[in-house]
């Protein structure tokens, strides 16, 4: 089979969200990849008392991406995307590639290391300029249509369970990418009752809200997240020379008025 012909049945875009840095050498005879001293943790993201670190968590999300590449209906279809930016000065690395230099790890413990090396490139790319789930999701979608010379039929979320509404109620609106053709698998970290109560509140206040006020998170308080991870608007410039008129002004784009108008210009996978 031709490089051609393995492109042309690649229609499913696999993302997991990046949420920390690895930081170990998957090489290395140190490598310890569920030690929490190897990951750049927030310190929510820490372990805590009788709560494991949510490295762990992010290891099931690895884990889940790398399966959808070897077992399952879409096996064949898919390619799967690391998708987050440098988000830390304090580390020159992007998420994604960390993540994936995680992933060499871990598979290095069943000995298949060799096997996820040679997936990238063909079957696992990295997406290296998102600070943000909004982000996650365009900047993804973008990353397949370089990689394969078209856009997907079908997208597969992997993150938080969490926040599953701000992705399929809130962020696949805001691109007008139908709602049919794209799922969120959730995989969420161990929360006691008192965690899970906190957590599902601090989603709806500080995620899914504002994401319903501002679409596109071109105001206050998302725009300032995005800065305090790195963004640059000057990003955007490489982002959209190569695609469609209508990628570049959805890039743009602020929501009008009120941050809650739909984008209306043309966009290709509205054509699928």
């Amino acid at each position: 089979m031709t490089s051609a012909d393995q492109k042309a049945l690649h229609t499913n875009l696999v993302v997991v969200a990046c949420h920390a840095h690895f930081l170990g050498d998957p090489e290395a005879a140190d490598c310890d990849v569920y030690s929490p001293q190897q990951w750049n943790l927030q310190p929510f993201q820490q372990p805590r008392g009788h709560k494991p670190g949510e490295h762990e968590t992010f290891l099931d999300h690895i884990q889940a991406g790398l399966n959808k590449l070897s077992s399952g209906a879409a096996k064949d279809n898919s390619i799967l995307i690391f998708s987050g930016g440098f988000t830390s000065n304090s580390v020159h690395l992007s998420e994604a590639r960390s993540y994936f230099r995680a992933a060499i790890a871990l598979t290095k413990l069943h000995g298949q290391s060799e096997s996820c090396k040679s997936l990238f490139g063909s079957k696992i790319f990295l997406e290296e300029h998102a600070t943000d789930s909004y982000q996650n999701l365009l900047f993804s979608l973008l990353c397949f249509r370089k990689a394969i010379g078209r856009y997907p039929e079908t997208i597969q979320i992997i993150t938080h369970a969490f926040k599953s509404e701000r992705f399929l109620m809130s962020h696949a609106k805001a691109i007008r990418w139908p709602s049919d053709r794209i799922r969120v698998q959730g995989i969420d970290p161990v929360m006691s009752v008192e965690e899970y109560e906190d957590t599902k509140s601090g989603e709806r206040q500080r995620g899914f809200l504002p994401w319903t006020q501002d679409m596109y998170g071109r105001r206050e308080p998302l725009k300032q997240k995005r800065v305090s991870r790195g963004w640059q608007e000057s990003t955007l410039d490489v982002l959209s020379a190569e695609f469609e008129p209508g990628i570049g002004e959805l890039l743009r784009y602020d929501g009008g008025e009120e941050g809650q108008t739909l984008y209306h210009g043309n966009l290709p996978w509205c054509r699928v």
